[in-house]
């Protein structure tokens, strides 16, 4: 009975947009990077397993930008199209760290919920 509900209920499953968002502010904080990068680097942070969807990472950016958390512009150098690069702002920097603080919360929230769980277990 357990297995087939924790199977059923979809707990295990993460949804992936809601790490995207601190996932581009820590990549931009290291260097300015194009949109591709950014999709094939997210990954390789560990929440999201996959290809995390374009769209999802093109409407983050657009709002981020919107809100001056990034900046972009132009890349014309090399070969083929102009491509925009993105840059982490002092408020994006700012932005980050109260995500940082809001993760560390939740992971102490978490921790106090999994050990009363292993008590009850």
């Amino acid at each position: 009975m357990r297995n087939r509900h924790r199977r059923g209920c979809g707990c295990h499953q993460e949804r992936h947009n809601r790490w995207i968002e601190p996932s581009i502010l820590y990549l931009l904080w290291q260097e300015k990077k194009h949109g591709y990068e950014l999709m094939t680097q997210i990954p390789e942070l560990g929440f999201i397993h996959g290809s995390p969807d374009p769209g999802a990472i093109y409407r983050t950016l657009r709002h981020l930008e919107e809100s001056g958390l990034v900046l972009s512009e132009w890349d014309t150098t090399g070969p083929g199209p102009a491509k925009r690069i993105y840059s982490l702002t002092e408020l994006g920097r700012d932005h980050l760290q109260l995500w940082s603080e809001s993760l560390r919360q939740r992971r102490n929230a978490l921790d106090a919920f999994l050990q009363k769980l292993d008590n009850l277990l």
